[in-house]
């Protein structure tokens, strides 16, 4: 939770005060960190009627007795093809029992800083006694009895157009929680099945920014997400403490701040160059040069060294590079890594 303030009050500042950046980043397109129907066979479905009591649903099961979540690909009411889409249908039931659901309980889901949750629904075209349904989407913090936050609440009928819904998730960036997808049928659960078109968390992203003679960089330990002059970004790992020292995928440092950066796999080295300094380490080794010049990665830990992560990320000390490139590097308990250019 503290890491979710920091971060949402870091925005916010940057933002007010530009930190000298000059024109804002240009906004691209969003990337996708999470999507619910590429993982609707991970997810709990469960369905049930309060009369006859809840349970358990296997995704892929075609039961029109017991309710099923299953793959779609067909026309929806809008007339457009679909594939790759999730039909989800609650259990059958009879008027005197008429409140039936069907709920997809995605656990664990990081939400990173800037996240949005994106998400598209209809009905197969040409269904008959259609009652409609009521969409919803909760959101909890998980472990427990933690508290539930709906996110979506839509009453969804057959009227020729797909429902469409962009939720902000700024309350809950930083965190990690689970998402319950709910469809209620009416007065009973004939042809009551609801496509899901989509479904993902997305984080904005930015055009690379030019030089600029000052910028902040923020990382959080574990965490994806990072901010470059108060604008979310996202890595493809994340930062780890080994040796009591922070490593991370560098090039997220060096080229916010516009410097270079080159790979030589024969020789298992990486070469910065940022003005007129000259960075070069190499995988395994606790030395590195300085233009030209042998220094050690850390005098007092021999044992910090670049290393390779799998997938075959290239792990490198974030504050001995930081501080040779001329940074300032502060920590903030518990995860947080804030880095200042210039250092004064």
């Amino acid at each position: 939770m503290m890491r979710k303030v920091i971060a949402g009050l870091l925005v916010t500042l940057l933002c007010l005060v530009g930190v000298g950046l000059g024109p804002p980043p240009s906004i691209a397109a969003p990337v996708v960190v999470y999507d619910f129907l590429v993982n609707a066979s991970r997810a709990n479905w469960s369905g049930w009627i309060p009369i006859t009591g809840s349970y358990q649903l296997i995704y892929g099961t075609m039961s029109f007795t017991g309710g099923f979540a299953t793959n779609f690909s067909g026309t929806l009411e809008d007339g457009q093809d679909y594939s790759n889409a999730v039909e989800t249908y609650p259990p059958s039931h009879t008027p005197s029992t008429p409140d039936s659901v069907i709920v997809g309980e995605y656990n664990d889901i990081d939400v990173p800083v800037g996240a949005q949750l994106e998400l598209i629904y209809g009905f197969k075209q040409g269904v008959n006694s259609l009652d409609g349904v009521e969409v919803s989407v909760q959101y909890s913090t998980g472990g427990g009895p933690a508290p539930s936050f709906t996110l979506l609440e839509q009453n969804k009928t057959y009227d020729g157009a797909l429902g469409k819904a962009t939720v902000d998730l700024s309350p809950y960036w930083g965190e990690v929680g689970d998402f319950h997808f709910s469809v209620h049928s009416g007065a009973t659960a004939t042809n009551d099945a609801l496509v899901w078109v989509k479904a993902v968390i997305t984080v904005p992203t930015f055009t690379a920014l030019p030089f600029s003679t000052s910028t902040t960089l923020t990382f959080h330990i574990n965490s994806p997400t990072y901010l470059v002059g108060g604008a979310a970004r996202l890595m493809d790992t994340v930062p780890v403490i080994v040796e009591s020292r922070t490593f991370l995928p560098i090039r997220y440092v060096v080229e916010a701040l516009g410097a270079e950066i080159e790979w030589s796999a024969p020789y298992q080295k990486v070469t910065i160059t940022f003005g007129e300094k000259t960075i070069e380490l190499w995988i395994g080794n606790n030395s590195a040069t300085v233009n030209g010049d042998y220094v050690y990665i850390d005098p007092g830990n021999p044992n910090v060294v670049p290393f390779i992560q799998d997938p075959g990320r290239t792990m490198m000390p974030l504050r001995f590079i930081s501080e040779t490139l001329g940074c300032k590097v502060d920590w903030l308990p518990p995860d947080e890594v804030k880095i200042t250019y210039p250092a004064s």
